[in-house]
């Protein structure tokens, strides 16, 4: 019995599919190419300069982390060396009235250039729709600026608020100050250390200038 030679099925490619499918795998390969070397210039980079990277490197939602999954943009876990911070500072030329909305997540200082015009409260927020609460993890904190601004007639933040809820600050010195100071800018500092779930400890003083 002879052997049956099958035929084999042959695929005929237009010469358009033909050229799309050249041009596809090109680049492909110039995208592998271009990634890896950005890759490689990396490396060199770092060696050249002697860096080191060692840790958990953890990227979520848009966040970096270093050992630790971030709750903020740049999240570290250790020790961190910094030569230089330039701060943002929010200069509003509005007066301190009887209710601020201090939203930490726009500004670490809020200069207000106006002359107060009330006595009034200060309530910390992430900001309209982010709470400190969400925005710090129990046992970390932040602290943020406020300078108010007076005039002849001097007025001062003599509520603290986080989230809405009033906290009862504890003031350098031991007491809260008495006013605010005239023809001055009022420097008020506070530190915000959030102790467990929704609760917080708020560390405040006032420094006048001027």
């Amino acid at each position: 019995m002879s052997d049956k030679l099958e035929g084999l099925a042959v695929v005929n490619y237009s010469l358009e599919e033909t050229k799309l499918a050249n041009s596809f795998t090109t680049k492909v390969t110039n995208a592998y190419t271009t990634a890896n070397l950005a890759y490689a210039q990396a490396n060199s980079g770092m060696l050249a300069s002697g860096a080191n990277v060692t840790g958990n490197l953890i990227f979520t939602t848009g966040r970096l982390g270093l050992n630790v999954t971030p709750n903020t943009l740049l999240h570290v876990q250790g020790t961190t060396t910094i030569q230089e911070v330039i701060e943002k500072i929010n200069v509003s030329a509005t007066a301190f009235s009887a209710n601020l909305n201090f939203d930490i997540l726009e500004q670490p200082i809020l200069y207000l250039t106006t002359n107060a015009t009330a006595n009034g409260t200060v309530n910390f927020r992430g900001n309209s729709t982010v709470a400190v609460d969400t925005l710090l993890r129990t046992g970390q904190s932040i602290t943020v600026s406020l300078l108010v601004t007076n005039g002849s007639i001097p007025y001062k933040a003599n509520v603290v608020q986080v989230d809405g809820l009033i906290q009862t600050a504890k003031w350098a010195g031991g007491a809260e100050p008495v006013s605010g100071n005239p023809f001055a800018v009022d420097l008020y500092s506070y530190t915000i250390i959030k102790t467990g779930t929704a609760t917080f400890t708020v560390l405040a003083s006032q420094q006048r200038y001027g």
